[in-house]
Parts: C-alpha cells; structure tokens; sequence
C-alpha cells in the first residue's frame, strides 16, 4: 500500500516569487520504525504467522442470505489484515512498525510562483506498506504582498504619482521596476504634455516571469496627478492668473462636460 501524501505551507515574500529562491521547509511523515525495521517486533523478535488467516491477512465469511449462502472475505481481525502478530511489540513503535518523524528539507523555489500555487515534491511524503511506495510531499505557497505592486497573473500594476507641471508639460520620470539588484530598480519613462490623472502606460517585459514558459509579462502603471497643497499668497495667485488665462483649448473635456450639460 503506497503512504500518504504530506501537505505543508510556505509564505515567501513577493520578490522571492518574482525571483525564486531556495528555502527550507519543516513537516511531519510516518517512516519505518528504524530499531524494528517496520515489523513492530522488538528487537531479537520476530513477528508470528498470524494462526487464524494464516499470513494472508484475508478471511472468508459465509452468511445466510434468502438466496442462499454467500461467501465474502475480508481483513482478519486478529492480525488487522497484515498476516502477522507481534508478541513482544518494539517499544519505540509500540509494536506499530511506524513512527512519526519531524523533518525539514531545503527547497527550490521556481521564479514566477504565485500564491496558491504548489510544488510537489515525489516520494518525500509518508513512507508505503507492504512494498508500496512513499507518498508525496505537496508544499503549497502563499506570497506576501507588495507595499507598491499588484498582481494579475504576470502582470505588475502600480500607482505613480506626478505633479501638474510635469503632467501639463510632460517630463521623464523614474518608474520603479522589481529587480534583484537595486541600482536597477528603476527605469527613465517619457510621459507626453497634457497627460491626465488614470493615465496608463506600460512598460513591456518588466513583469513576472511566466513559471513555465520563463516569458516576463508587463508592468503596467497608472499616473497620478498630485494635486499641490498648503499653497502661500503668492503661489495662489500665480496660479488664479495662470487659470485666468486658459481656453477651452486648454481644457477640452471641461469645456465639453459643460457643453453637453447646457445643450441636453
């Protein structure tokens, strides 16, 4: 009979699955007994051939049933289907062949995980019976979010924030990118005059990589414009004289909000 499968939990931080790393894992399996070698005799015993099913760990049952007699089998309550008994049990198994054992174990963590997500890691799980194999060790992943970025599979969303000058007059910004070396962090972006507040932009490649196909997605921001406060005299009317002299050319969806409202 093949052993169960161990289910544990990891949380990395979101740059660890943008990036991949190694970490170390703990969890709980059921091993063989190592001073009984899983036969549940102490040593210098060894199991007996169990007298009722005679090793075969089956019995056969006859009932009466109104078609007549019926024969079934199944496990023998004597030896609990295993075909032996244990007269002097292993104490370190309390004669049960099998023990719990804490283990812990380094693992590679693939860059592009997402949460939610699991690595399963073949016969590292509890051991097998009887000849069957060890179960499977399933670690599933939960990733720490990001005080800057979002994201939707493999792409990166964020929030910048521009003055109005720069959004009036256009301006090369910084934009913060992930990156595992932090003088690459971020990357020179041109955004055009007039651009408004929700603008979007994308930079392409500067995503997540995809987990399989090892292709980075996007990383798409909006802009923000950061509208200026605790303004003193002066700078107030620099500012009424510089509204004072816009058109509706200047602000063309002001003008044409006001239009369809006055028109409808």
């Amino acid at each position: 009979m093949d052993g169960d499968d161990v289910a544990t939990r990891i949380t990395i931080t979101f740059e660890e699955a943008a990036f991949g790393c190694k970490k170390e894992v703990s969890f709980a399996r059921i091993e063989a007994c190592p001073d009984c070698g899983a036969t549940g005799a102490a040593k210098g015993t060894k199991p007996e051939t169990c007298s009722v099913c005679h090793g075969t760990g089956r019995v056969t049952v006859q009932q009466q049933t109104m078609l007549g007699y019926m024969q079934s089998q199944r496990a023998c309550s004597a030896c609990r289907g295993t075909g032996k008994i244990v007269k002097t049990p292993c104490k370190n198994c309390n004669g049960k062949g099998y023990i719990k054992v804490n283990k812990k174990l380094e693992v590679n963590i693939p860059a592009g995980i997402d949460s939610m997500q699991r690595i399963i890691l073949r016969r590292e799980g509890s051991a097998g019976r009887n000849g069957g194999a060890n179960g499977d060790l399933i670690i599933e992943v939960q990733v720490k979010p990001h005080s800057l970025f979002e994201r939707d599979g493999n792409t990166l969303y964020c929030d910048i924030p521009i003055t109005f000058a720069e959004a009036a007059l256009g301006a090369e910004i910084n934009v913060p990118v992930l990156s595992p070396d932090k003088a690459k962090a971020t990357e020179k972006y041109t955004i055009p005059e007039g651009t408004q507040t929700g603008t979007r932009f994308t930079l392409r490649g500067k995503g997540i990589q995809d987990i399989n196909t090892k292709r980075r997605g996007d990383l798409i921001f909006t802009v923000v414009v950061d509208t200026p406060q605790n303004l003193n005299a002066e700078q107030k009317n620099l500012l009424r004289s510089f509204a004072s002299s816009l058109g509706e050319t200047n602000n063309r969806k002001t003008g044409a909000f006001f239009k369809k409202f006055f028109n409808r």
